[in-house]
């Protein structure tokens, strides 16, 4: 009996790493991804989508290994930390011992005592960054981190509050503080029912995705709209292809916890991460396929029969309605859907309620997700900066017991409060052309998290020293070299944004004749510099038992300044 309840609540906890690796990928990216398929189409998408999805579940395979070998390293710390018994009787008697013995559960064991509760503190963000990252290294990190999940949180905030004030018919400014400080108070008082929580938005959500792909896929069949391909156009959902599906790594540690380190429990979770991530995956494409059946993919194309809502010049059509407007505009992919709907199929109209019900739940689900990911980063953060000698620490769990009432919990409170009244100060700003910047910020800050810090953190830990720790489940030293694939990938992705930043940036404040020159000097600069960046990081790290970080990051400034 016992035995089975111990297994029905594993299978809980893998259902809850499933729905939470949904909630994490299956956020505001597949609302924007179908609007960069104007020009390309289908099949030059589902080329570069299925291959982005290949090296996210890579990562995933490689960043399991590695919160292993986090876990394994804290232990072996904590071993070789252990508190003397002579200094410990100095202030304690042995019958004070014995008594805090039974009610705290520690071992008393020859020359040391050793709490039930071990120190080691299951891995989160920052402490990877700590054990695998050199000094300076771990700094950029965590503010890459912050400012990633801040980021995040304030666009969902706006897209969230819009959302349900559209379906409430009011004023989203409105909507702003209850939408952000309700789920704030969630994450930071209510952590422990937020997964749960999240497991369940998730499945109503990812049901009302089938649902409107369905019907939309109904809708489309009627319209029987004819889709181009143009492979010149494949980087245009590239660089949204890293955001729809990224971010799943971020979610990993949290989820880790939950599960014991042995083989078994690890192959599940990893199973468990792979298959929601396959998930948003085939859900993420039938979306754009399903919209693509319906929407024009460009304001201008050639007429067929049915032309309806469009006006014609010879043998072309305009429409006011497409993709291509909306990315021009920088409207989500349901805006032009569901006007197509309602002007075109008014016996569809629910469908469009449909679309909004699903936006305020995939919104919801993805702020609690994201929020909960920061606070536990946050608390990661303390635990380091809180670090005490063993002795104290056993003395404070001793007298607190199992109350959550001192410094350090007030201390994690009030953090994470402060970094969410940022999320609200400027969400309420709302300041014009900010979620732009926010976008673009965000998918930058993603693809060099896993290009720079992940791959220095998975490589790092896959040295000698490191993988002597014995694993539960290492990966074949054979499949090691496809480490190198995850920063030349991602890598290439951080390219192409820098460029789109700097021809955004030289488009507005450039004049016409002097913009294509500068233009093209630019984004050469920036592509040559980048990919020398690139080759010397992949050469580097290969041979990097003789080489340090610190001398590949002075090599890399010294080519730069050549």
């Amino acid at each position: 009996m016992g035995e089975t309840r111990k297994t029905g609540g594993k299978i809980l906890v893998y259902l809850q790493c499933y729905f939470v690796t949904i909630a994490t990928i299956l956020g505001t990216g597949i609302l924007g991804l179908p609007v960069t398929l104007s020009k390309s189409g289908i099949y030059p998408f589902l080329v570069s989508f299925v291959f982005g999805a290949l090296m996210q579940m890579l990562t995933v395979y490689f960043f399991t290994e590695l919160l292993q070998l986090a876990h394994v390293s804290q232990i072996q710390d904590s071993k070789e930390e252990l508190v003397p018994l002579n200094d410990l009787l100095a202030d304690e008697t042995c019958d004070e011992l014995e008594e805090e013995d039974e009610t705290s559960e520690s071992v008393l064991a020859g020359h040391v005592i050793l709490p039930k509760q071990a120190s080691t503190q299951p891995p989160n963000l920052h402490l990877l960054g700590e054990l695998f990252l050199s000094c300076g290294l771990v700094q950029a990190f965590d503010i890459i981190l912050v400012l990633q999940f801040v980021a995040l949180l304030i666009s969902y905030s706006l897209a969230g509050s819009e959302a349900y004030a559209q379906v409430l018919g009011i004023n989203y400014i409105y909507v702003i503080p209850v939408f952000v400080w309700v789920l704030t108070f969630l994450i930071v008082f209510a952590l422990q029912l937020v997964q749960p929580l999240v497991s369940v938005l998730t499945f109503f959500k990812g049901s009302l995705l089938l649902g409107t792909v369905a019907v939309t896929f109904y809708v489309g069949s009627e319209i029987n709209r004819e889709i181009h391909n143009d492979f010149s156009a494949f980087g245009e959902p590239f660089l949204m292809g890293t955001v729809a599906l990224g971010g799943v790594v971020n979610t990993m540690p949290l989820m880790y916890s939950k599960i014991s380190p042995v083989k078994n429990q690890i192959q599940n979770f990893r199973l468990s991460v792979n298959l929601g991530l396959l998930t948003c995956t085939i859900l993420n494409i039938l979306w754009c396929w399903a919209l693509l059946d319906i929407v024009p993919q460009l304001s201008t194309f050639q007429c067929a029969s049915n032309t309806q809502s469009t006006e014609s010049q010879g043998n072309l059509c305009h429409s006011n309605i497409s993709l291509q407007r909306s990315a021009s505009e920088g409207e989500i992919s349901t805006i032009p859907l569901t006007e197509i709907i309602k002007e075109r199929y008014p016996s569809f109209s629910w469908v469009a309620f449909l679309i909004e019900l699903f936006i305020m739940v995939s919104i919801t689900v993805s702020f609690l997700t994201v929020g909960a990911v920061l606070h536990h980063t946050l608390l990661g953060w303390l635990q380091s900066a809180w670090k005490k000698d063993k002795l104290t620490e056993y003395r404070t769990q001793t007298k607190l017991k199992v109350r959550c009432i001192n410094a350090k919990c007030f201390c994690s409170t009030v953090v994470s409060l402060a970094v969410f009244c940022v999320v609200f100060g400027v969400s309420m700003l709302d300041p014009q052309g900010f979620v732009d910047i926010l976008e673009k910020f965000s998918s930058f800050t993603i693809n060099i998290e896993v290009a720079l810090f992940i791959f220095l953190m998975c490589h790092n830990a896959r040295k000698k020293e490191h993988l002597a720790q014995r694993i539960s489940l290492p990966i074949p030293s054979l499949f090691g070299k496809l480490l190198y694939l995850i920063p030349v990938y991602f890598g290439i992705a951080v390219i192409y944004d820098v460029g789109l930043t700097i021809y955004s940036i030289v488009k507005v404040h450039m004049p016409d004749g002097d913009r294509q020159s500068s233009l093209a000097s630019s984004i050469l600069m920036t592509t040559v510099l980048t990919t020398d960046v690139l080759h010397n990081l992949t050469s580097v790290t290969k041979s990097s038992l003789e080489t340090s970080t610190q001398q590949y990051v002075t090599n890399v400034f010294n080519n730069s300044d050549v």
